[in-house]
């Protein structure tokens, strides 16, 4: 993608210089734009799981959006305001619009970040055989996911969805900012039900990747269909004031996401929950036998969702420790908070990286006398400011001394991260997980255990145990 000849770039960056020219309150700019490239195939499951395609799209997509900086003539106060920007449209207008919103929004001042010093580092935020092949290598997946279907026994695919896409980003600004990056992502949902019929217990699954490699599509299908056929004979979890719950990957980067949400600077700023260098993330005492929580942002990780050469603001994206054994090291500085805030800019930003405990699967199931693992949430819900959790179980298992008894469906589980961390262990094994990002879910990358025991802090309503 050569951005320097694209015409609507071209176009706005012309119009841009243009109306500064006549409106000396604007003082500063920036500019997104991605262009997308994206294939789309929905599939449909017929008997004995061959499943046919039947929609195929390709898609390109351009998205521009301009960010206006107004400062107020005695500069106490910013104004800035974003939106999209429609190159068939009359540029000229969508300026007047940006411009005039940006004067009704006023904040304290601060600076736009400045233009790094030195150059972006190389970072492999994409994977080449999407970007060179991205036809050839998406329908090869549709290939192997229709191929593997047919090994599954005891189960009916209803649907399946393959999107493979390639972005290419730019972030461009008055001072002088202009970094740009290759990404790329696969979204896999497949929808199954026992077989035969009838269609009311449903499991539908879905995963991001970000390159060929971590797209272990037939190991998800499998996994897909064993889940299927636990959903036969389910019960309610017995309710437990203290429980000991197993979460996977999904819940632990979905914890360890908000708990190091309050490191950023902005949660200070706006003077909510947050956590300071020398903070200790436990709430109580840790128990005897506990792990303990150490955490690093990584933004040069290899095909991982949040590795990036540049931040948000076009700084230098910088890999940090920000939590050791249980303690915070540092909070997560962009300029603008640097600014309000008195302190030195970090440009901390990226993927977690978590660390492993020293146990199997099987071991931390057998460490409790009854454990309840978690294998679906319906919808995990965590509280940014405070840091408590909650979801109905969508589907589980009962252990007790390692042994498994039941299937459980129904039912809420609740926590708080920073009191679950006083009585927990990680899995010895790891795993990397991806989430690109969209209308649900922030963008995230999580290098780090597999799976973590938690029995401090958890409480489950269900069924009482004389039910």
């Amino acid at each position: 993608m050569k951005w320097n000849d694209h015409p609507a770039l071209r176009a706005l960056h012309q119009n841009l210089t243009r109306y500064m020219a006549e409106h000396a309150d604007v003082a500063d700019w920036q500019i997104r734009a991605q262009y997308s490239e994206g294939c789309q195939s929905l599939l449909l499951g017929t008997a004995g799981n061959a499943l046919s395609v039947y929609q195929d799209r390709n898609v390109d997509d351009l998205a521009l959006s301009l960010t206006l900086y107004c400062p107020s003539p005695d500069g106490t106060l910013m104004g800035s305001s974003s939106g999209s920007i429609d190159p068939r449209a009359n540029l000229n207008e969508q300026l007047a619009l940006i411009h005039s919103s940006a004067l009704l929004a006023m904040n304290p001042f601060y600076p736009l970040a400045d233009k790094p010093t030195g150059a972006y580092p190389k970072v492999e935020s994409a994977d080449a055989r999407l970007v060179n092949h991205l036809g050839q290598t998406h329908a090869d997946l549709i290939a192997r996911i229709a191929a593997h279907s047919l090994t599954l026994q005891a189960v009916q695919i209803n649907s399946a969805e393959l999107f493979s896409n390639v972005h290419h980003q730019l972030l461009q600004s008055s001072n002088g900012i202009d970094a740009r990056k290759v990404s790329t992502d696969l979204y896999f949902e497949v929808a199954m039900e026992r077989a035969p019929g009838p269609n009311d217990q449903e499991v539908l699954k879905y995963w991001h990747f970000v390159g060929l490699d971590d797209a272990d599509l037939e190991a998800k299908l499998d996994a897909v269909a064993i889940e299927t056929l636990m959903t036969v004979a389910a019960e309610l979890p017995p309710s437990r004031d203290q429980a000991t719950i197993l979460i996977d990957s999904y819940g632990i980067s979905k914890l360890v996401a908000a708990l190091v949400n309050q490191l950023d600077a902005a949660s200070e700023f706006a003077k909510g929950p947050h956590l300071l260098p020398g903070d200790s993330v436990l709430t109580g005492t840790p128990q005897a036998g506990t792990d303990q929580l150490s955490v690093s942002v990584d933004p040069s990780l290899a095909q991982m969702a949040k590795s990036s050469p540049f931040t948000a603001e076009g700084l230098i994206a910088q890999k940090a420790e920000v939590i050791v054994n249980n303690q915070v090291l540092t909070q997560l500085i962009d300029a603008r908070m640097a600014h309000y805030l008195g302190k030195a800019v970090n440009g901390i930003s990226g993927n977690l990286v978590v660390n492993s405990g020293s146990l199997s699967k099987a071991e931390l199931l057998s460490s409790a006398k009854e454990v309840i693992e978690i294998l679906d949430f319906s919808s995990l819900l965590v509280n940014a400011a405070t840091l408590t959790w909650s979801s109905e179980i969508k589907l589980g298992r009962l252990y007790r001394q390692g042994q498994f008894v039941a299937t459980l469906k129904g039912g809420i589980v609740s926590g708080n991260v920073r009191a679950s961390l006083g009585g927990f262990k990680f899995s010895a094994q790891r795993v990397k997980r991806n989430t690109v990002g969209g209308y649900f879910e922030a963008a995230s990358g999580y290098d780090g255990p597999e799976h973590m025991l938690i029995w401090t802090g958890i409480q489950i309503a269900g069924q009482a145990e004389n039910s």
